[in-house]
């Protein structure tokens, strides 16, 4: 079994419940689940090994960081952006956001969260590698469809998306620390291996909002 780590933000219930929604009908639409194996979250970091031992600092070290962010950024928000569509053998759809780009004070903000969480990551010893993760969330994975095939998927998570008429301007929910087992993963979890049978646990969340 191989085992990994992750970092990731959540967004709005409301939201997320949206979010969901599109996921399972373009998942079962074209009989991909790589997706939908996962919790509905957008990412901040990859995959990346953690010791059993030094996972409790990296605990204590996000719960901190997300303390501050309370204090500081309470109700920053990221904004929904297109569809970004990843062709070849991956054959991956996400749904992206800005919110680390920008020059507004919520921008601001969701790019020093982003800072605080890999800097806390890279204070571990030794030090995982996890790089910055665009801002989206996974529609579709792993999906090896034909090209034809794909770019109707694309016009299909488009039209879905639309259809939902999603917010633009989303609050956090909160920061959380994710653990991933995959026995079909191999060490190397770039490749998607870990699409055939990935299981996921909560370890902790931290709260971004004082509501």
């Amino acid at each position: 079994m191989s085992i990994r780590y992750g970092i990731s933000l959540t967004l709005d219930p409301g939201f997320t419940a949206g979010l969901h929604r599109a996921r399972q009908v373009i998942c079962s639409q074209y009989g991909c689940w790589a997706a939908e194996m996962h919790s509905v979250h957008v990412p901040m970091t990859g995959y990346f090994p953690c010791s059993e031992a030094a996972v409790s600092t990296l605990d204590t070290g996000l719960e901190a960081v997300a303390g501050e962010f309370r204090k500081e950024h309470s109700g920053a928000r990221v904004t929904r952006q297109g569809i970004v569509a990843e062709a070849g053998e991956q054959g991956s759809i996400y749904l992206e956001f800005s919110g680390g780009e920008e020059a507004s004070p919520e921008a601001h903000a969701v790019r020093r969260l982003r800072d605080q969480a890999e800097a806390t990551l890279a204070g571990l010893n030794p030090a995982p590698d996890a790089g910055s993760q665009p801002l989206r969330f996974a529609l579709l994975q792993y999906a090896g469809l034909p090209p034809r095939v794909f770019q109707g998927a694309v016009r299909f998570a488009e039209g879905v998306v639309n259809g939902l008429e999603l917010a633009d301007h989303i609050g956090l929910a909160e920061l959380v620390l994710l653990r991933y087992e995959s026995d079909a993963a191999t060490e190397d979890w770039r490749d998607g291996g870990w699409a055939v049978d990935l299981r996921w646990q909560m370890i902790n969340c931290y709260p971004l909002t004082n509501s």
